[in-house]
């Protein structure tokens, strides 16, 4: 059975946004109000990845953006793989996946993942 998708991709996380642009950031989250689903896609090789997504996280919850996330770490072929494994310890209360779009790792299963939830 064939289904229609729509993909939205806001503005990711930028620190220090004035006041003024505060409210402009959550408002192109509030796209996500709608979807079914979330990707909450995290660069796994920042080393501020945790304020990043508290603050995607804040900005959700904000505007009642409630609905299932699925935490996606990318960029993981830029980290060991000892960081890898703290990373997938530290936050499987999120049951995150582990991707890597560069060497193409993981993106099959995460495809098999979204089309399991749509």
């Amino acid at each position: 059975k064939q289904k229609d998708v729509l993909i939205n991709d806001t503005i990711g996380f930028i620190r220090d946004l004035p006041p003024n642009l505060i409210q402009a950031f959550a408002s192109t989250l509030e796209d996500s109000i709608e979807s079914d689903i979330l990707l909450h896609v995290i660069d796994a090789s920042d080393p501020k990845l945790e304020e990043k997504i508290q603050v995607v996280d804040d900005i959700l919850k904000k505007i009642w953006a409630t609905q299932e996330k699925i935490y996606v770490f990318n960029k993981i072929d830029m980290i060991s793989k000892e960081d890898c494994e703290a990373l997938k310890n530290k936050f499987s209360s999120l049951k995150p996946l582990f991707i890597s779009t560069y060497v193409w790792e993981g993106i099959d299963n995460l495809k098999q993942i979204i089309l399991q939830k749509v």
